[in-house]
């Protein structure tokens, strides 16, 4: 049960900031920056289905994920895309980030590589991604799929399309490090990861409070991510930062996750 002192704190603090800014600030994010250079690339069926692939196996990563997004960019911003799933594939294997279990990475790939995203339902979307992979909808990566793939929507159709609010956000290392230093758990990251329901049923009260949708919330936690590493790249308030690092003891990343 979230403590109702910090999560009062997180409610107010995403209040100043708002829906619509937190709209803005997704145009800064380096996946949705990514995602729109490919798009410009590829046109918008094309992207979405890379876009998508990627977001699928962006987990374990050998490196920090602003440039894991980037190299993605870089990649399929350069070449003609003819065959999604043996392009993405040959991507896979030259990824410097993406070289820790490539073959599962390659097994989950072909799963889905044939799948073309229904941009106009994500839930729909959501909801097939989990049962093509056999997995949790709430997992990780399937939930991520869901955000990046209205990143693709946005810069395709160029409206700030505002997403469900059914769907929960991704938990990562940086996610599950700033709830518990929000105070929001009171178990350590390392358990809340392996706990993920709960963390994400906490991001959902405060969604729900606030009005704000979970995967939306999630770019501030994870652009805030960067103060674990004692960097504020991308200069979220600080009334934010405050909120999220409530707890005395709350210790910086020593490695990117």
């Amino acid at each position: 049960m979230a403590k109702e002192s910090p999560l009062r704190r997180v409610v107010e603090a995403l209040g100043t900031l708002g829906l619509d800014a937190i709209l803005e600030l997704e145009k800064r994010d380096p996946q949705y920056i990514a995602v729109c250079r490919v798009w410009e690339a590829q046109g918008e069926e094309v992207c979405a289905s890379l876009s998508m692939l990627n977001a699928l196996v962006s987990y374990r990563l050998s490196g920090k994920g602003e440039e894991h997004w980037q190299f993605f960019g870089d990649y399929f911003s350069r070449q003609r895309v003819t065959d999604v799933c043996t392009q993405f594939l040959a991507y896979l294997r030259a990824s410097p980030f993406l070289k820790i279990g490539r073959e599962a990475r390659e097994r989950r790939v072909r799963k889905v590589c044939g799948y073309r995203p229904n941009l106009e339902n994500l839930l729909e979307t959501w909801r097939r991604m989990s049962a093509l992979l056999d997995v949790d909808p709430g997992q990780k990566t399937v939930v991520f799929a869901v955000k990046i793939l209205n990143y693709v929507y946005r810069c395709s159709r160029g409206v700030e399309r505002v997403l469900p609010m059914e769907i929960p956000l991704p938990v990562d290392y940086r996610v599950a490090h700033l709830t518990w230093c929000a105070g929001l758990i009171d178990v350590p990251p390392d358990v809340a990861m392996r706990q993920y329901k709960a963390v994400q049923a906490v991001w959902n009260t405060v969604a729900e409070v606030s009005g704000i949708p979970p995967l939306h919330i999630d770019t501030v936690l994870w652009l805030a991510g960067r103060i674990l590493h004692g960097e504020n790249i991308h200069n979220i308030p600080l009334k934010i930062i405050d909120a999220l690092l409530w707890r005395e003891d709350c210790k910086r990343i020593s490695r990117p996750r």
